[in-house]
């Protein structure tokens, strides 16, 4: 069955919403309600695959029809898609129930060791054949694989709840190399919320060794992790633990598998995301018997899931129309070809309160970092003034505009109010001497 054609409107339009400065007054955008989605785990489907491909099929049948009233944005498989990979029957049963990976309710894999041709050997040219890097890479979710060539490992990106999310999913036992590969993806989006999709990880509430392996070397050291989903062991698991950057990770077990019994490989999960309040609500459901499992273990809400916004920056020049304000004590000047853009302004340094301001529409209160452009030349002031508005006082930082001209200068990183102000100012209360610069600014969400 093919999983049919959702609408990410909702998503896309509130992300890019956020990330745009307005040219007028605008309401804080935390006040915007960011959309409640659900993402589905698929914990082991071997015995489904090799015995029972009605529940299979009977989950994602589910998911196509409440795709829309879910909002389900993504599917995630955490492994041993089949029983034994060299039996053709099941790659194909797991096929009628998966369907052809497409753009409306995207799925990934984290190949099982029961995918693998051999797990010694780790190779999986059977998963490959079964489901080849080429299918999915029409989708506009897909980022890459390694090896380049192969489906072994891959990552995908989507926008749900106002944020972006990588999808990084790992075949069993994952090597160094592998391991190394998956940090340069990380490291390459971190403003997505990242999430690892990999077959053996946890038994319930213990890390594996491959848990262990991981979390060491790749979940505990990127920042932007915020959950981790696996199976392989007959359990159901939470941990909770803060990487080396302070980061909350949520690293989630479950599997069902059954040899003899048909109903318990019947079970999914779903999983809705509800930015607003920030919360994780995990239900377990089987879909073919129409019922839930509703013990501790199995029905739960996770809170304090602090997603990390959208990427976010813009700049404000001295000729940006209805943002840039300064006294006709500010001259204007093309002197320094250092200058960003046409022009720049200049005036004496001044015991008196006549700043030039910039007005910037932030989205949403956070950390910032604020840097500035200005044309540097030996006789301008050697400790400018440079004014960042806080929701706790002005701060002010000197600049020294004789040197570092021409280039982005950090003034640090501040907590800005969300909102459409003036943000950042240049003073000309100064005990340096020199023309005082007013060229440009650079304003970029950190958090």
């Amino acid at each position: 069955m093919r999983i049919i054609k959702t609408s990410r409107v909702l998503g896309t339009a509130l992300a890019v919403l956020m990330a745009t400065v307005l040219p007028g007054p605008a309401a804080p955008a935390q006040e915007l309600a960011a959309e409640t989605f659900t993402i589905v785990m698929l914990p082991d489907t071997q015995y489904a695959s090799e015995y029972w491909p009605e529940v299979f099929r009977a989950q994602m049948q589910w998911v196509d029809d409440q795709r829309t009233a879910r909002n389900i944005k993504y599917v995630l498989h955490v492994g041993d898609v089949v029983d034994n990979s060299d039996q053709l029957a099941q790659w194909n049963n797991s096929k009628s129930a998966m369907g052809l990976p497409t753009d409306d309710v995207p799925y990934i894999i984290g190949p099982g060791n029961h995918d693998l041709d051999s797990t010694t050997t780790r190779a999986a040219t059977r998963y490959n054949t079964h489901y080849p890097r080429s299918t999915f890479t029409g989708l506009p979710s897909f980022g890459g694989t390694y090896p380049a060539n192969q489906n072994d490992n891959t990552y995908h990106t989507f926008n749900a709840g106002g944020v972006d999310w990588l999808v990084v999913a790992m075949k069993y036992a994952p090597s160094a190399a592998e391991i190394t590969w998956a940090n340069s993806v990380v490291s390459a989006h971190p403003h997505h919320n990242a999430i690892l999709v990999t077959h053996a990880y946890q038994n319930g509430v213990t890390k594996d060794t491959n848990g262990t392996n991981l979390w060491t070397n790749l979940v505990s050291k990127q920042a932007n992790f915020r959950f981790t989903f696996s199976g392989h062991y007959v359990n159901a698991g939470v941990i909770t633990q803060q990487g080396t950057n302070g980061n909350t990770v949520h690293q989630i077990q479950a599997d069902y598998q059954n040899a003899s019994q048909r109903d318990p490989n019947s079970f999914l999960r779903i999983m809705t995301v509800d930015p607003n309040n920030k919360t994780l609500d995990v239900k377990t459901y089987s879909p073919f018997l129409n019922t839930y499992k509703t013990d501790a273990a199995n029905q739960f809400v996770l809170s304090n899931i602090n997603l990390i916004p959208p990427a976010w920056s813009t700049i404000v020049d001295n000729t940006t129309a209805d943002r840039f304000t300064a006294s006709a004590n500010w001259g204007t000047s093309t002197y320094s070809t250092q200058r960003y853009g046409a022009d720049y302004r200049f005036a004496d340094p001044l015991s008196v309160s006549d700043p030039a301001w910039y007005k910037v529409n932030i989205p949403a209160t956070g950390t910032y970092q604020v840097a500035v452009w200005y044309s540097a030349n030996a006789g301008y002031n050697d400790a400018t003034p440079y004014i960042v508005v806080t929701p706790s006082g002005n701060q002010v930082v000197n600049v020294n505009q004789r040197a570092n001209g021409g280039k982005w200068v950090s003034l640090g990183n501040f907590t800005l109010a969300a909102g459409d102000d003036n943000k950042v100012g240049v003073s000309r209360w100064t005990a340096g001497t020199g023309y005082v610069i007013a060229d440009a600014v650079k304003v970029t969400r950190i958090s």
